[in-house]
């Protein structure tokens, strides 16, 4: 099954070309192929649980600390108005998730997912949606 990306994944995915040798490009061509992916898609997939999966290679051999990444990235921003927008969409889906959960899907850091709940209450009400925060649990209300 091949899913479709979100408008906040496509704003956030930054675009970067490479190259790759004849057995690096039949190894992705035919990984690609059995998983009805693009071949960028399956690039993307290797960088990041690679990135994933080595945290002490790249703070060892890179000098790369994830804390200071996330940090970094949660300093630089996110786009608030999309994540906000995509919000009533999302929770017509479901009634309750964790913050963890919905900054997974996001693709955030927790702590931006709280700030949009907090800061802009009034405006994902505006949308129509009621929110509820409660042990790290947001849930839809009706009212």
């Amino acid at each position: 099954m091949v899913e479709e990306e979100t408008e906040i994944e496509k704003a956030q995915k930054k675009r970067i070309t490479v190259g790759l040798d004849e057995f690096d490009y039949h190894v992705v061509s035919k990984m690609a192929a059995n998983r009805k992916l693009s071949l960028s898609e399956v690039v993307r997939t290797i960088v990041h649980q690679w990135i994933e999966d080595s945290p002490d290679l790249l703070k060892k051999n890179y000098g790369i600390v994830f804390k200071e990444v996330t940090d970094e990235l949660l300093s630089e921003g996110y786009d608030t108005s999309l994540i906000i927008k995509e919000l009533p969409n999302f929770f017509e889906l479901v009634e309750t998730i964790s913050i963890d959960d919905l900054a997974d899907y996001f693709k955030v850091d927790t702590k931006a997912i709280k700030k949009i709940v907090y800061t802009h209450g009034k405006e994902i009400k505006k949308l129509g949606l009621n929110l509820v925060l409660k042990n790290d649990i947001i849930s839809k209300t009706s009212g």
